[in-house]
């Protein structure tokens, strides 16, 4: 490697130190401003997800879906309502007795999804990020602080390629940590407590074709480093009702 080489990967490993650092409040409150700009109230997600390991195991054992090399896919539908309120169900559209999780105001319920942590993870953790009134960040605070981020804390790290800022520490920290788009302020990354372990719930590709700026393209869950769980999404409808009674 060249000295002018080292140096760019020097100064590239070292950009995230010597970058400026906004305050959480002024973090949050850019979010806000994001999500607000996005007039979103409610998203109707249409898609496939995937799991793998003990994960699809849990899956197959919740909709009936055969286990095929370590991994089961299904069609999965994700409805998110502002504020507070999400539902994943996952397995053929006209199944009778489609299993599902709930997330209402942080608060889980459901039939057969509700027993997979890393589905637990996925609706809870986008339902935090993506769920709440673009007006307020105060809502968005209380939401990451539920999920056990210590919002005194902020520093720089990457995601997926990119700068963001990691609220709640360091991201190589083995603790609750939200990861907020450093260029775009979106949401991308949250780091919780699912039981007794850290899940670690990532948001990807936010501006695809299918879901633009209001939903990832995809979402994973990750447990101890592995992938359990992937959502991606094939369509999405904006602003649609969506009864009380579903959530």
């Amino acid at each position: 490697m060249s000295r002018r080489t080292l140096a760019a990967v020097l100064v590239a490993v070292a950009l995230p130190a010597a970058a400026y650092v906004l305050p959480v409040s002024g973090i949050l409150r850019r979010v806000a401003e994001k999500r607000a700009s996005l007039d979103v109230a409610s998203l109707d997600v249409s898609g496939t997800f995937d799991a793998e390991g003990d994960a699809a195991e849990a899956i197959a054992r919740a909709t009936g879906l055969r286990v095929a090399a370590g991994k089961v896919s299904a069609p999965a539908r994700f409805l998110l309502r502002v504020p507070g309120r999400c539902r994943l169900e996952v397995g053929p559209a006209d199944a009778a007795d489609r299993p599902f999780v709930i997330v209402r105001d942080g608060k889980v319920t459901g039939h057969g999804l509700d027993g997979v942590p890393a589905a637990v993870a996925l609706a809870r953790d986008v339902c935090a990020l993506l769920a709440v009134p673009g007006s307020d960040d105060r809502h968005l605070a209380a939401s990451l602080a539920a999920r056990g981020v210590a919002l005194g804390d902020v520093t720089l790290g990457r995601f997926d390629g990119r700068i963001s800022y990691v609220l709640g520490g360091h991201e190589r920290e083995a603790k609750p940590l939200a990861f907020v788009d450093k260029e775009t302020f979106q949401p991308v990354r949250l780091v919780a407590r699912e039981g007794s372990a850290l899940v670690d719930v990532r948001l990807l590709g936010f501006g695809s074709p299918t879901g633009g700026d209001a939903f990832p393209r995809a979402v994973e869950v990750f447990e101890g480093g592995t992938l359990r769980l992937r959502l991606t999404t094939e369509r999405l409808q904006r602003n649609v009702k969506l009864p009380d009674a579903l959530f």
